[in-house]
């Protein structure tokens, strides 16, 4: 390609010309993956299997009350409902409907899905409701009132758009406003806090920090610590990874916190903050290492002593952090299995405790009621499905809650763990999931590998169901860039060493083919988002070395990332175009400058969301466009509706899903 940019119109996504170039190239997939028998057959039992009601309903409990988003035939966009703790238990529910989400439609005057709900927990029928346009990240936000079924009037309502709001108690919430220009940063996140009290305007509330419109965003909360007084902080991210933390003071002033700003703040208990590490933190003549969970004790933003709660061995990770009434919990990755560990503060120091023994699988704490030391955690496997748990930390009780019908069999299938080596001699895990694993096996290997996220053995529901079950297989790869071994197996695949997530998933495939279980012909390589930027760059770099590529809402082109919607606040995990050193490397692994006139690729099919407004859509069209021109088998699926990470009806999510699979079939399995 030259230096100048033949598809950059097609980032103008409500031209005219780019609207037909997307509806024209949505329908010849459609056309193509959409229609028959078998299409309809998948995207129908999908549906079903969405909607059906042995499926765990999972909830938030709050006061003996569970609170459940609930989607079916009759409430496509949902309904937000609750019923007792106690008939939740006793498996017999007894609903009542709180709101849908339909009815909202008319109050905004806006195609909206629900995003979420913040209950105060202190008074749990406060709720500030997310609802999105489209399924994008944009949103507004509706006071709403649960005990009597209506909207707040002059309560605390806020415009659509990428503003966090959050409560800081019942008459007032913190306010990082983003529905102006002057309110955002480059990413186009809030820039400002502001503290609002029940009953102001907007324009009545207190202005609390403003950070410069280069940095990437403010945020602020309040912390509950059920041992001690409540905490407000801030945080002015200049990055993804670096940021300034603050408390706020009595008379609502703002005092730096004297952590390293490459740190997470990850929770706050008998008065002390809950610090993750991702490099050493050298303090008082004393080396907490990276990784590390760390304690420190806050007092008027004063730092005091810190103490090392856990320390993760090089094969392990912290994954996440919760903490309960009394105790800390930290859920670690041991070579990519979940363990979950627990600590309670006695004595001036922190003491691990012996929970219950723990199901292997992996492992989400899916919610933590306020004010006790139960938690609920959900555990499933490749091939068994989700067991909902109750843990009593402080009892060291285990409970069964809900079991997750199985939606495959699983006979003759086999979860076998392998390593490949990359190409600087690191040993790359990846999972195999299936009954066959030879040269003649259709293989699905998926990847992910960025911003230290780790990708885990969960139940393939779907994939089991349509995939597995013909014989097929599903490779998991665990390249660098995730975090599956700590910050130091992330940072291997960050900035000018973005390539080396590239390199892994490589090593993985020829270390597939070289051991005969799998062929080139038979394998596609899947991702989405920073996923879908490896898959691309896989690739364009060695197409020989697959069947077919799934390539789902991407970043393709990475010479112009920063200047696309969020696409700045990404530079900490892909460099910045703008320096010479960096630009070179993100050339190199950039797909859509990749793209080679000379060489064949194998059947891609690439898609995106007309309303994710975190990855441009643009990636996709002109990854799209330019393989079209170069006259490659290659086909984009552009529904109109859903953002970065779907949001839509059931049916949307069972169409797309159908959609890719009848394209795998149609190309990695009936290809010879």
């Amino acid at each position: 390609m030259t230096n100048t940019d033949p598809f950059v119109y097609l980032e103008e996504l409500d031209s005219e010309i780019t609207q037909a170039f997307i509806q024209q190239a949505d329908a010849a997939a459609q056309a193509e993956f959409a229609t028959g028998t078998e299409y309809a057959a998948v995207r129908d039992d999908i549906v079903t299997l969405l909607r059906d009601e042995q499926q765990i309903p999972f909830c938030q409990e709050h006061r003996a009350r569970m609170y459940h988003f609930y989607q079916s035939a009759e409430f496509p966009k949902g309904v937000y409902r609750v019923c007792s703790a106690a008939s939740y238990r006793a498996g017999l529910p007894e609903w009542e409907i709180l709101f849908s989400v339909a009815d909202f439609d008319a109050l905004l005057n806006d195609d909206v899905y629900l995003q979420g709900v913040a209950h105060y927990v202190q008074a749990p029928e406060h709720v500030l409701i997310s609802l999105s346009a489209g399924g994008a990240d944009a949103a507004y936000t509706i006071e709403f009132n649960l005990a009597e079924g209506k909207v707040v009037e002059g309560g605390f309502h806020f415009p659509l758009s990428k503003s966090i709001i959050s409560w800081r108690d019942s008459e007032s919430v913190w306010v990082c406003p983003a529905w102006d220009e002057r309110q955002l940063t480059q990413a186009g996140y809030p820039r400002q806090i502001w503290l609002m009290q029940r009953g102001q305007s907007f324009a009545e509330a207190v202005p609390i920090l403003e950070i410069p419109a280069d940095g990437m965003m403010a945020n602020a909360w309040r912390y509950l610590d059920s041992q001690g007084s409540p905490i407000d902080l801030l945080e002015a991210a200049s990055g993804f990874y670096h940021k300034q933390y603050y408390q706020v003071t009595a008379d609502l002033g703002v005092k730096p916190l004297a952590l390293p700003d490459d740190c997470e703040l990850m929770g706050y208990l008998y008065g002390q903050l809950l610090v993750q590490l991702r490099s050493d933190w050298r303090r008082a003549n004393k080396c907490y290492p990276a990784g590390s969970l760390v304690a420190v004790r806050l007092h008027k933003g004063e730092l005091g002593a810190a103490e090392v709660i856990f320390q993760p061995a090089p094969t392990q990770a912290i994954e996440s952090i919760e903490t309960t009434r009394r105790f800390v919990l930290v859920s670690i990755l041991d070579n990519v299995h979940s363990r979950l560990l627990a600590w309670r503060f006695a004595e001036n120091r922190w003491q691990e405790v012996v929970l219950p023994n723990l199901p292997a699988g992996a492992l989400e704490i899916t919610d933590q009621p306020w004010g006790g030391d139960v938690v609920y955690l959900a555990i499933s496997s490749f091939l068994e499905p989700l067991t909902l748990y109750t843990l009593d930390v402080h009892l060291g009780e285990l409970c069964v809650m809900r079991r997750q019908p199985q939606q495959f069999d699983p006979a003759g299938m086999l979860v076998q763990q392998f390593s490949a080596v990359a190409q600087d001699g690191t040993f790359i895990p990846y999972f195999h999931v299936g009954k066959n694993m030879d040269k003649d096996t259709p293989t699905i290997v998926y990847v992910y590998g960025g911003f230290g996220m780790p990708q885990l053995p969960y139940y393939l529901g779907s994939i089991g169901r349509h995939w597995l079950a013909k014989g097929y297989a599903f490779v998991l790869a665990n390249i660098r860039g995730g975090g599956e071994f700590g910050p130091a197996w992330h940072q291997a695949a960050c900035g000018i060493r973005k390539h080396v997530s590239v390199d892994d998933l490589l090593a993985v495939l020829h270390d597939l083919y070289a051991h005969h279980r799998a062929s080139a012909v038979h394998t596609a390589i899947q991702g989405g988002s920073n996923g879908g930027m490896v898959v691309a760059a896989a690739f364009c770099r060695q197409p020989q070395s697959m069947g077919a590529m799934v390539c789902e809402v991407p970043l393709t082109d990475m010479l112009r990332y920063p200047y696309l919607l969020a696409g700045s606040s990404w530079m900490d995990e892909y460099g910045n175009p703008d320096d010479s050193t960096e630009n070179q490397a993100l050339r190199q692994i950039s797909p859509y400058h990749n793209l080679d006139n000379l060489l064949h690729y194998p059947p891609a099919l690439i898609t995106t969301n007309l309303h994710d407004d975190r990855v441009h859509p643009a990636h996709a069209l002109k990854f799209y466009a330019r393989l079209r021109e170069l006259k490659q088998q290659v086909w984009l699926a552009a529904p109109d509706t859903g953002g970065h990470t779907g949001g839509g009806t059931q049916e949307n999510t069972a169409a797309e899903l159908a959609l890719i699979m009848n394209f795998l079939y149609k190309t990695i399995v009936n290809n010879d």
